[in-house]
């Protein structure tokens, strides 16, 4: 991502995602884990794993006066879901999905050279692969960067209302946390958003949780254009009954958002049927030309879910 000076992003620092002590059993949250090894292990199944606060939803993407300065407003802050705090969380989570972006095209480098050994068909067949993933890759960082640049300038000149935003309340505290964006190409009914051309340049939609003491609120963002995928999956997320809404978001990020990180008590106690369905979602579309998630939001499975207290619009 380059160095700092005078800019934002810096290889070497550190910046935090949703604050997940709230969660946290002995300062551990659960989360899933998608290890090759442990797949092979599993018979092709993701793992769970426990990991500390302190290593969970952690990049190495901001200087340490840039991080200060552009993220007090929600690190010092309790977040209540003014314009310029919705601004803020968007361009972090916006960051470290760009950053993860770069450190795949390096991964995927060193992977090439993976092919030693192998019998002509298998490289050839191997390099192929790389290459298609590579496209998928370069063209979702074109579009993270293209929102990335436009949230840095929004920042820097203070136009928080480049985001629109849908805030949920809940009364009670939710025993999950999340934060990640992504480019919707399906709605919660598993309706098409976007088709994903390769000269199309696909909307993104930003999502983080937080916690309270005894409460918790979750964000969702779009940038402020017409017929937003954003504002198509906010509109239908409000529209479901106050009873089904973390449910449904639940299932959404479960999809799409690899920084899920779960109660271990509350994710114990679920039963067979649960566990499957997240596994399933956690799943959905994960294999190595990157399918797109296209599973829909069912509610046939019931979640221990506080409901929604009352939402706002940002």
């Amino acid at each position: 991502m380059g160095d700092c000076d005078g800019g934002i992003i810096k290889a070497h620092t550190v910046s935090r995602g949703p604050n997940l002590t709230k969660i946290a059993k002995d300062g551990h949250v659960l989360q899933y884990v998608a290890s090759i090894s442990d797949m092979n292990k599993n018979g092709g199944k993701l793992s769970v794993k426990k990991i500390g606060v302190k290593d969970a939803s952690v990049f190495h993407g901001f200087c340490g006066k840039h991080d200060r300065e552009l993220f007090s407003c929600i690190e010092n802050e309790a977040f209540t879901g003014r314009p310029d705090q919705c601004l803020a969380v968007a361009y972090r989570t916006m960051s470290r999905e760009l950053y993860g972006k770069d450190a795949g095209a390096h991964l995927r480098e060193t992977l090439r050279d993976a092919d030693k050994g192998l019998k002509p068909f298998e490289q050839i067949m191997l390099q192929q692969m790389l290459d298609e993933i590579d496209k998928g890759n370069e063209a979702a960082r074109r579009e993270l960067k293209a929102t990335h640049d436009a949230l840095t300038t929004a920042l820097v000149d203070a136009r928080p209302n480049i985001l629109s935003s849908l805030v949920f309340k809940f009364a009670a505290p939710l025993p999950f946390m999340f934060a990640g964006a992504w480019s919707p190409f399906t709605d919660l009914n598993g309706g098409e958003l976007q088709k994903g051309y390769v000269d199309e340049l696909l909307e993104q939609i930003i999502v983080s949780s937080f916690a309270g003491v005894s409460s918790a609120m979750i964000c969702v963002s779009w940038r402020n254009i017409t017929d937003a995928p954003g504002y198509v999956i906010a509109e239908q997320l409000l529209a479901l009954p106050d009873d089904q809404r973390a449910s449904a978001c639940l299932q959404f990020v479960m999809k799409h958002v690899e920084n899920v990180f779960f109660d271990p008590d509350w994710f114990q106690g679920l039963d067979g049927k649960q566990k499957e369905r997240l596994n399933q979602l956690a799943s959905d579309g994960l294999d190595v030309m990157g399918s797109v998630p296209s599973m829909p939001v069912h509610f046939d499975v019931d979640f221990p879910l506080p409901a929604s207290a009352g939402s706002f619009q940002v």
